[in-house]
């Protein structure tokens, strides 16, 4: 038995993978709202169930919630969200691989790297009493347990790693290429064999890791698996991917002895630079052929020698308005720090951002005034002319950004959409020209619907038209599966009728997906009369997952301590669009019989009813603060 396997089967441990995986999740293809709070509820219990599962060999990998998410608008990725009790077991496990994995990588591999110095208890982490604790905050997770440094360090090294060599160094030629369906094509067995290479004492972890990702392989139409592929949109899976190509990182540093080249990656983005065409085409070749070792495969339209004879390097690497803007977000982060910045100042970095988004750029299209989906560097440009635009607390940029989301379906934007609406719930043009690209047919990807309207969940008020296209996509069992939870989460932040959630009763028992029972589960409770029925059919289902909510549900309903913790994090005033998300456990409050449960509802909202800055939501508040005070009339 390994000693990584022995350190696996600690509370210590899982209880890391726990923070690591509950951050990671929110970087998601798709929201599972509540899954996080379902595992912390009890973290301790949940904590040494999963060690006896494991220790016995009786763990079994649950089913991953996968979707089709779009990658511009002609294209889409397949996408899956790992269950957050196996994605914490799947985190603990790379925590343990980690450093002793790291020193297989060579320094021209950028991404997925150790911290130096790592966080320390035993072989990676520091002492610290605090993980113990079920929900700590994003900062204190990446300080005291994320042995990696963060992508939005790693990747502008990688950069700028890259453009010193071309710009200072004198390498005229870049060969680049493109990995076909990189992570649906890795091999496990491969994969295996790698991983038993660099941790030859370590059998049983290596087979839990691969018997996870086995269990997740798409199957044939006759039923068969053929041990391919690991899912997308995690940090788990990312880690395994940069261990994949240490082969090819390997055979790089071979070929760099022999010829005057010069080999980075981060991830699957390889650049290689040489002085001379044939080094280049060298080194395609050699690309090419440890791939195909790998059973991977190039994409040959997007393998290419770029000539700086004719500019091509410098096209593909350098925009001056990604350089230009990168330098604001800097000033502007290092000098104010998240707080105000003075309104002169404010006033002159506008109007440069004005000027950068109308400028003609060489390599792209203009940020205002394209007429094709943005690409390349012009989207980067974009990305980041939206992000300094926020830290100024500008809004300039929304009616752009909506008029990309209609040209284009990346994912990426309606990434920036969400942040946008919690930024500024009172922009009424996002919801007017959201709901104008779905009806109008522009939005045609269930996935690019969905995360719209969970855009449209926190902003200020939503109109009638909203809430009632959210109900037809709810109520019809035959559309996507995540457009009608994102559906119902929205619904969840107003006010239902009788007949609505009378009808809801129905459409939850007839539904065979749990994922989508759980979304209307948060519809159910605003029922006011035999609202304990509802609870209990939700603690009672034959499905664990709807069973683990009606379990939380029914905690933040009865037990003081779970509904106060739960209302401090809900009516945070540095972060009111939180609210937006946990209205149902308001109405599980209002609906209590624990009378202190309710006391601690009628003193936590008495100022939000009034004052809170979702304006749609304080007259739910406010009818939510009267039934609870009325009841509450002659109670010592």
């Amino acid at each position: 038995m390994g000693k990584l396997w022995k350190e696996l089967l600690t509370k210590e441990t899982i209880t890391r993978g726990w923070h690591l995986a509950r951050t990671d999740v929110k970087q998601d293809f798709a929201e599972d709202l509540y899954s996080t709070d379902v595992y912390g509820l009890d973290l301790a219990r949940q904590v040494q169930e999963t060690i006896n599962r494991l220790r016995t060999n009786t763990y079994q990998p649950r089913a991953l919630f996968r979707v089709e998410v779009p990658k511009g608008p002609l294209a889409f990725r397949p996408g899956a969200v790992i269950p957050i009790q196996d994605r914490t077991v799947l985190s603990a496990l790379v925590l343990l691989m980690a450093a002793d994995i790291d020193k297989k990588l060579p320094e021209s591999v950028i991404s997925w790297r150790l911290k130096d110095p790592i966080p320390k208890k035993g072989p990676i982490f520091r002492e610290s009493d605090i993980t113990e604790l079920p929900f700590l905050k994003k900062w204190t997770v990446r300080e005291e347990v994320d042995p990696f440094e963060g992508w939005y360090r790693l990747w502008p090294e990688f950069d700028e790693k890259t453009r010193r060599i071309f710009q200072i160094e004198g390498y005229r030629f870049l060969a680049t290429s493109d990995i076909a369906a990189y992570f649906e094509n890795i091999q496990l067995p491969i994969l295996r064999d790698h991983l038993l290479k660099y941790l030859p004492y370590e059998t049983e972890l290596v087979n839990l890791l691969c018997f996870f990702l086995e269990s997740w392989c798409d199957r044939t139409g006759d039923g068969r698996a053929h041990h391919r592929g690991i899912p997308q949109g995690n940090f788990v899976s990312s880690f395994l991917g940069n261990v994949f190509l240490i082969p090819l990182d390997k055979a790089f540093i071979d070929l760099e002895k022999k010829f005057d080249i010069k080999y980075f990656r981060y991830m699957d983005d390889v650049r290689i630079f040489t002085k001379t065409r044939e080094d280049a085409r060298r080194c395609v070749l050699l690309m090419a052929r440890t791939l195909r070792s790998l059973h991977l495969n190039v994409q040959t339209a997007k393998t290419k020698i770029y000539d700086e004879h004719r500019g091509e390097v410098s096209r593909l690497l350098i925009d001056d308005r990604v350089d230009k803007l990168s330098r604001i977000i800097d000033e502007i982060q290092k000098t104010y720090r998240g707080g105000p910045v003075p309104a002169t100042t404010r006033k002159a970095y506008l109007k440069s951002l004005s000027e950068i988004a109308k400028k003609e750029s060489p390599v792209g299209q203009k940020i205002l005034g394209a007429r094709s989906p943005l690409e390349g560097l012009s989207l980067r440009a974009f990305n980041r002319w939206i992000t300094a635009h926020s830290l100024l607390g500008s809004d300039v940029y929304v009616d752009r950004l909506l008029k990309e989301i209609a040209k284009s379906a990346d994912s990426k934007l309606t990434r920036k959409l969400i942040a946008t609406t919690r930024r500024f719930p009172r922009k009424r043009i996002i919801e007017n020209d959201v709901m104008k690209m779905i009806k109008g047919g522009q939005i045609i990807f269930p996935h690019q619907e969905a995360e719209c309207l969970r855009a449209l969940r926190y902003l200020s008020t939503l109109t009638t038209d909203t809430v009632d296209h959210c109900w037809k996509r709810v109520a019809k069992k035959t559309e996507d599966r995540y457009l009608r939870m994102e559906a119902a989460y929205l619904l969840s932040r107003t006010d239902l009728s009788n007949d609505r959630i009378n009808r809801l009763i129905q459409i939850f028992r007839e539904e065979p997906d749990s994922y989508v029972q759980a979304a209307i589960a948060g519809l159910l409770v605003q029922r006011r009369e035999n609202n304990r029925e509802i609870v209990q059919m939700l603690v009672f289902h034959p499905n664990e997952k709807v069973r683990d909510i009606g379990k939380l549900f029914r905690s933040v309903k009865n037990e003081p301590s779970f509904a106060k913790e739960t209302l401090r994090h809900a009516l945070r005033p540095e972060v009111p669009w939180v609210l937006c998300d946990n209205m149902p456990f308001l109405h599980l409050m209002a609906a209590s019989r624990n009378e202190e449960v309710r006391k601690l509802l009628l003193d936590a909202i008495r100022e939000p009813r009034r004052r809170h800055k979702i304006g749609g939501i304080k007259p739910i508040l406010q009818a939510i603060f009267r039934r609870t005070r009325e009841s509450l009339v002659g109670v010592a």
